[in-house]
C-alpha cells in the first residue's frame, strides 16, 4: 500500500483516539476503545497482514454496537444542538470502516459474473455517502462544534476516503 495512503489512514486514526480521550467531563471508554480499535485496524491494513480482516471486521462491528448502546444508556436522548449529538458519527464510522476492511479482504471476484461484484462496488459509495453526511452535518453545525469535534470529524472523513482508495 502506498505510504501516503497508509499515513492518511494512520494519522487521522491517531487524531480520533486523542479526540475521544479528550472528551470532557469524562472520556467514554467505548469511544476510546472504538477509536483505538479503528487505529489498530488501520495499522494492520497498512502493514498488510496483522490479523484476519474478517476478525477486524467482526471486532469493529461489535465495538460499534456496544458503543452505541452504551451511549444511549448513559445519556438517553440528547438535544440535537448539543455536542453529544455529534457522537452519531463514531459508531456509523466504525461500521463503515469494518465494511471497507471486509470489502478489501474479499479481493477481486473469481469471474466477471461473480454474484458479489455489484455489492463490492457499493462499498465505496456507502463510504462516500457517510463522508458526505458527516461533512454536511459539520457544515450545518459549524457554530456548535468545538475544535475537538471538528478535528475528529475531519479525521474520520480523511481516514474513510483513504480506505476507499487503499
Amino acid at each position: 500500500m502506498p505510504l501516503i495512503l497508509s499515513l492518511a489512514m494512520i494519522v487521522p486514526g491517531a487524531v480520533c483516539v486523542a479526540c475521544a480521550a479528550a472528551t470532557r467531563p469524562r472520556a467514554s471508554r467505548t469511544a476510546i476503545l472504538g477509536a483505538a480499535a479503528m487505529l489498530a485496524a488501520m495499522i494492520a491494513m497498512a502493514a498488510g497482514s496483522l490479523g484476519s480482516p474478517i476478525a477486524w471486521t467482526a471486532a469493529l462491528v461489535g465495538i460499534a454496537v456496544v458503543g452505541a448502546a452504551a451511549r444511549r444508556v448513559r445519556r438517553g436522548r440528547v438535544d440535537a444542538a448539543s455536542h453529544e449529538a455529534f457522537d452519531w458519527h463514531r459508531p456509523v464510522g466504525i461500521v463503515v470502516m469494518a465494511a471497507l476492511i471486509a470489502g478489501h479482504s474479499a479481493g477481486a471476484p473469481a469471474s466477471a459474473g461473480h454474484a458479489h461484484g455489484p455489492s463490492a462496488a457499493a462499498l465505496p459509495l456507502l463510504a462516500l455517502a457517510y463522508v458526505a453526511a458527516l461533512v454536511v452535518w459539520m457544515l450545518r453545525r459549524r457554530r456548535d462544534l468545538t475544535p475537538r469535534h471538528a478535528a475528529e470529524g475531519i479525521s474520520m472523513a480523511v481516514m474513510t476516503v483513504a480506505m476507499v482508495f487503499a
